[in-house]
């Protein structure tokens, strides 16, 4: 730095000290809002549980439940996933298609919804089950991860406020 006349070294300084400042914030944003979450309380809920979160929010009786409930329904569960996984693959290849055809890319969303409508249909008997089975205190700590989301602070934010 020292081969810049002291003028232009402020200037590299200032713009250095800009770039890390944006870079900041846009963390930041992307900490509290992150892109591609949601947060209306419907949408929020229709996520699927990462069964390691509900784990880490149970004791050890209830966590033991856990892991029957998800061995009784990993068959069903894997069903659905592999259907999703195949109808995001297509929804990739008609994107990549040349030429664009409008009705493939029709064609996967349909099958994507199907799909995701199955997938929802067994995560929601896998939780009615671990519901019905754990404790009451398991069931309070299962709703106040979900609530929570993917990165613990949902209680700070206003959830009935719409995403920015």
């Amino acid at each position: 730095m020292s081969a810049l006349p002291r003028p232009y070294r402020y200037v590299l300084l200032l713009s250095l000290a800009l770039n890390l400042g944006l870079g900041a914030a846009l963390v930041a944003i992307h900490w509290h809002h992150p892109f591609g979450e949601q947060s209306q309380g419907e949408r929020r809920w229709s996520r699927i549980p990462n069964p390691r979160m509900l784990a880490g929010a149970l004791d050890e009786a209830d966590r033991k439940i856990l892991l029957e409930v998800i061995e009784t329904h990993r068959g069903k569960l894997g069903e659905q996933f592999r259907p999703l996984g195949h109808a995001r693959r297509e929804l990739a290849q008609a994107l990549r298609a040349e030429p664009f055809d409008p009705a493939a890319m029709q064609s996967a969303f349909e099958r994507m919804r199907d799909s995701e409508s199955g997938t929802a249909a067994a995560m929601h008997a896998f939780m009615l089950e671990l519901a019905t089975r754990v404790s009451p205190a398991g069931r309070q700590r299962i709703a106040d991860q979900l609530e929570r989301g993917r990165h613990g602070h949902g209680h700070e934010r206003d959830k009935d406020s719409a995403p920015l």
